[in-house]
Formats: C-alpha cells, sequence, structure tokens
C-alpha cells in the first residue's frame, strides 16, 4: 500500500536559481525500508523536510494517503501521520527520556491520562532497548546510541504511518549502528510502518529494501541486497 508519493517533485533555495530538487518521483510503501544517498549538499535534508512537512516544494507534490501536503493541516500530519528522528536528536536535554516521549504524546493528542501516557511511553523505551532506570535519567546523561534510540520512540509515539530519519546512525559506534538499524527494520516489517533512512551510510544501503540515489537534483532508483545479520 502507498502511502506516500512524490510527484514531479522541485525545489529551490529563495534567490536561487539553480534547482536543488528537479522533478522527483517517487513511491513509498507500509512494510518497507528505503535508504536515500547522496553526497554532502545533494538536497537529501531538503528531501526530508518536504516528505516529513516541514517545507513545501515549489513544484510539483507530495501526497500522503492520496492527499497533497498543500492541502491538509501539515502540523497535524507531523503530529500524528509521520514521526521523525533528526540527525541532532533534538531532545530536551534537561528532561527524562520518558519526559521526552510523554510529551511529544500529549501534543500529539493521545487519548490517555498522565499515568496511562507514562506506562505507554516505557513500553515504547523498553521496544527500542531503553529499561525503565535508563528512561528516568536526564538525556543530557545518556550516550549518543541511547539518545537516539529516545528519539526513535519519541517518533513512533504517535504510532505514525511514516518514520523518516535524518542519519540516523551517523555518529554511532559500529555495534550500536547495526543494533539502531535492527530497531528501524522491526518498526517496517513487524509493525507494517513505512520507514524512509537519509544516509551516508552502506550498512544502511544494505538492510534496506529499496535504495534511492540523489545526485544533481534527480533521483535515481536501485534495489537492495539486504544482510543476513538483520535477520530480515
Amino acid at each position: 500500500m502507498t502511502c506516500l508519493e512524490l510527484k514531479s517533485v522541485s525545489y529551490r533555495y529563495g534567490g536561487a536559481r539553480d534547482l536543488v530538487l528537479d522533478g522527483i518521483s517517487a513511491s513509498f510503501e507500509m512494510g518497507k525500508v528505503y535508504a536515500i544517498t547522496g553526497e554532502s549538499g545533494s538536497g537529501k535534508s531538503t528531501l526530508l523536510s518536504l516528505m516529513s512537512g516541514l517545507d513545501i516544494c515549489g513544484s510539483g507534490d507530495i501526497l500522503y494517503m492520496g492527499k497533497s501536503l498543500r492541502d491538509i493541516d501539515r502540523d497535524a500530519y507531523r503530529a500524528k501521520s509521520a514521526g521523525v528522528v533528526f540527525q541532532s536528536f533534538n531532545l530536551l536535554l534537561n528532561s527524562t527520556a520518558l519526559y521526552n516521549v510523554t510529551l511529544s504524546m500529549g501534543i500529539s493528542g493521545i487519548p490517555l491520562d498522565s499515568n496511562g501516557k507514562k506506562m505507554a511511553a516505557q513500553a515504547l523505551l523498553e521496544k527500542v532497548g531503553v529499561n525503565s532506570a535508563t528512561a528516568s535519567r536526564k538525556v543530557l546523561k545518556l550516550s549518543g546510541g541511547e539518545q537516539q534510540r529516545v528519539g526513535i520512540a519519541r517518533a513512533l509515539s504517535h504510532n505514525p504511518d511514516v518514520v523518516i530519519a535524518d542519519e540516523p546512525t551517523g555518529n554511532l559506534d559500529a555495534e550500536t549502528e547495526s543494533a539502531i538499524l535492527k530497531i528501524f527494520a522491526d518498526v517496517a516489517h513487524g509493525d507494517g510502518k513505512c520507514v524512509i533512512l537519509v544516509t551516508h551510510s552502506e550498512s544502511v544501503t544494505a538492510m534496506a529494501d529499496e535504495v534511492f540515489s540523489l545526485c544533481d537534483g534527480k533521483l535515481a532508483y536501485g534495489e537492495a541486497k539486504r544482510e543476513d545479520e538483520f535477520g530480515l
């Protein structure tokens, strides 16, 4: 089932003559992991911001479940339908991991009382490998890998159809990277979400179901071969 579709998407930065994205078309389905690769400055993060509803394309269209992001409430789209994992995590450093997730649930309007949100957030953190002791610590006291797990839990806190991550393993060691990628694989193949990873990492492209390469404003498609180490 296609949940996100790009139709001849083009974009240029304000005042620039050249297009950073030039007539891009692609479809993304539920239950799959997608990797989008490209050199620094190729427009990967710009494409991510468009797909997550943080900006609108100059021409063309992006459809979520057949509806244009131009025509829907994009704040509601991010709060309920799309979960974003930021490269710099964007967590509240002086708050606990648990609070970061329950706060997201509150913003999204999850119909649970305070205790219910805490229980649901703890279960979600456990799912991504954060135990109760770690969940109770302030984020600034956590390692990079632990913060990334909290960021993933926060992105999943409103049960979105689409999970979009910007360089999710860029600052992690190989062992932690493998564990984080296993989480994304489980989210797609186990929970049926559409997972889109913007990346430079060969490990990410190796575990993805489909790979796109962004170069000179164009998006090229190629089939990925997944590695056995992820159990896929």
